[in-house]
């Protein structure tokens, strides 16, 4: 009808600002760039809701500038089951796969980083060779427990599925974190980077040693973030990245190691500020596409 439309990603009608949400293929066609959400938060034990964060995320992404250079689908969230973790991750899994062969990077929007380890399998079964997994994370997730599921494993479940991949975990807090868990990551193998490391201009080249020629899996958990910038969280931990440095590091990580999948995750909507999380996380997101011309 005349005078309506479905989706609004502006309110300027100005033909040369074309927006990213402006340029989506259709529903499950091959693109580029392949976005799947996955709202899932069944094992947060602090401060639930990342469940809802990719349609949020999707508000402030789809209205980001497109900087040309690429073709983008999205694919919608994959169907999750409540109180059924095994069958949700099996599903999350499985898009991802179909998503890899039907793209040259696959942007997944979490839920809890659980979602990510999902996506490391199925990266892992499409994947003839050398692979590396680089988290941007306050937290080593590689805790021992004796009862229940946590997301605070994720590290350790990535290694169980690939006992040779090189994998690190950059942004840890000292402060924020049991002492056992940094000789738990030594014992799997897993690097652990401070912030002031990573911010460290000799960081890539140490980060190139590691990666090499792998197919490299980035994972961004937004509690890498400092809460000043980043509020709306699963965990948060002060001392972390300013806005700015997460920006920077993300898109420098991307050019440089072209990595397969990224994902996003821990954004918790219901403690955010203003939306100022989910701007960043979009924005995150958008300076993680490669092949963009910008």
């Amino acid at each position: 009808m005349q005078h309506l439309t479905r989706r609004r990603y502006k309110f300027i009608a100005d033909p040369g600002d074309v927006r990213l949400g402006e340029k989506l293929g259709l529903d499950g066609c091959k693109a580029d760039v392949v976005i799947v959400g996955a709202p899932w938060d069944g094992a947060v034990g602090t401060r639930p809701g990342s469940r809802l964060a990719p349609s949020k995320i999707r508000q402030s992404l789809f209205t980001a500038p497109y900087q040309g250079g690429f073709t983008i689908s999205d694919w919608g969230d994959v169907n999750t089951v409540v109180g059924d973790h095994e069958e949700t991750w099996r599903r999350i899994s499985s898009a991802c796969l179909e998503a890899l062969s039907s793209s040259s990077e696959l942007l997944l929007i979490g839920g809890d980083s659980t979602v990510s380890y999902c996506a490391f399998k199925a990266l892992r079964s499409h994947t003839q060779g050398k692979m590396a997994y680089v988290s941007l994370d306050a937290h080593p997730d590689v805790r021992s427990i004796s009862e229940g599921l946590t997301s605070g494993q994720v590290i350790r479940w990535v290694r169980e599925v690939d006992k040779e991949a090189n994998v690190c975990v950059v942004g840890i807090r000292r402060h924020s974190n049991a002492p056992y868990l940094f000789s738990e990551a030594e014992s799997l193998g897993v690097k652990l980077y401070g912030v002031e490391e990573a911010l460290d201009s000799r960081f890539l080249d140490s980060l190139e040693a590691m990666v090499g020629n792998a197919t490299l899996h980035l994972s961004v958990n937004m509690d890498a973030v400092d809460p000043a910038y980043a509020p709306g969280v699963n965990s948060p931990s002060p001392g972390g990245f300013t806005s700015r440095e997460i920006i920077g590091l993300v898109e420098k990580i991307a050019k440089r190691f072209k990595p397969r999948v990224v994902d996003l995750v821990e954004y918790t909507p219901a403690y955010d500020l203003g939306d100022i999380t989910a701007m960043l996380g979009a924005t995150i997101l958008t300076k993680s596409i490669w092949m963009q011309e910008v």
